[in-house]
């Protein structure tokens, strides 16, 4: 049994991320995996925006911020749906990844200067949403695919697994919609 951890950020819980994140546990969950949402936008574990003077501050982490991190300590699988806003996740999103996948935690420097990702051992997905068409996202280099897996995941140490964009979204008709959910559990009883 594998312990999968989803992080949404979509503010609407009708929103076709919920769905996603769902669909994916319903996957893991028939597998027989233990699977837990965290939807940032409806949890008692959100978190203010990072602020500090100076970064020793940054040391003096939060209750909440230490629950989260306990959180993803425990997993193998770390999971995040999120619309693509701006070319990159909602700024909740990012809020959390900036409190939680801390020096110490997530990553770490050597006297040497070089980086080691702490969270070596688990992988890490990400699904995203957005109304705007692939091949302008392959025209600009697919930016927010590569901040995902080079700038986070492989930066803290997570195997990027997989990544799937759900395109042109508000065109696609709800059998569009139901084949992208039956791929999202396909991937979820694979793991």
């Amino acid at each position: 049994m594998k312990k999968v951890l989803i992080v949404t950020a979509h503010p609407s819980s009708k929103g076709f991320t919920h769905r996603i994140a769902n669909a994916f546990k319903g996957g893991a969950i028939s597998k027989g995996h233990e699977v837990e949402i965290l939807d940032l936008y409806k949890t008692e574990l959100q978190i203010p925006f990072l602020n500090f003077e100076e970064k020793k501050d940054m040391a003096n982490l939060s209750p909440t911020v230490l629950a989260l991190q306990a959180k993803i300590a425990v997993v193998d699988e770390l999971v995040f749906v999120h619309p693509l806003w701006w070319l990159g996740p909602p700024a909740i999103l990012k809020n959390f990844l900036d409190n939680v996948l801390m020096p110490h935690f997530a990553y770490k420097y050597t006297p040497e200067g070089k980086r080691q990702g702490l969270l070596k051992g688990k992988n890490g997905r990400v699904f995203i949403t957005c109304d705007g068409p692939m091949y302008l996202y392959l025209c600009m280099g697919l930016p927010f695919i590569s901040t995902w897996a080079f700038a986070v995941l492989y930066f803290c140490g997570l195997y990027p697994k997989t990544f799937w964009v759900f395109d042109r979204s508000f065109k696609k008709t709800e059998e569009d919609r139901l084949a992208f959910l039956d791929k999202v559990k396909k991937i979820a009883l694979s793991i």
